[in-house]
C-alpha cells in the first residue's frame, strides 16, 4: 500500500489534474481504500494509516460517524455504514445525501 499504490495514486491525481503543489510540497486528498479485507486511510500528505479497530471515517462529519460506527458494532456492515453516514448528515452541515454505496464481486 505503502509504495505500489501510493505511486500509482499520486501518477494517477497528477494526471487527472487533481494533486496540487502548496510551497513546493504535492498534497492529494484523504479518503479510504480497502483492500484485501484490511482498511487503509490515505492522508492529504500520502500518509497510510491503518485503523486498529477495523473501521474509520473521513471528512467534515468523521468524528459523528465514527462516534456511530463504534456505538453500532453488532450491526451488519452496510447498516453500520447508513448510520454512521446519517448520523453525520444529522449533526453536520457539511454532510448530505444522497448516499449510494457500490461493492465489488468477491475474486475468490
Amino acid at each position: 500500500m505503502v509504495t505500489e499504490f501510493i505511486d500509482a495514486l499520486r501518477q494517477c491525481l497528477k494526471a487527472g489534474g487533481c494533486a496540487q503543489r502548496y510551497y513546493e510540497v504535492e498534497r492529494g486528498g484523504t479518503f479510504l481504500v480497502g483492500y484485501a479485507g484490511r482498511l487503509f486511510q490515505i492522508r492529504g500528505d500520502y500518509q497510510v494509516a491503518e485503523p486498529v479497530d477495523g473501521f474509520d471515517a473521513c471528512g467534515c462529519g468523521s468524528q459523528i460517524a465514527l462516534g456511530a460506527l463504534f456505538a453500532s458494532s453488532d450491526a451488519p456492515p452496510r447498516e453500520r455504514l447508513e448510520i454512521a453516514l446519517n448520523a453525520a448528515e444529522r449533526f453536520s452541515a457539511g454532510v448530505r445525501g444522497p448516499f449510494h454505496f457500490e461493492s465489488l464481486a468477491s475474486l475468490e
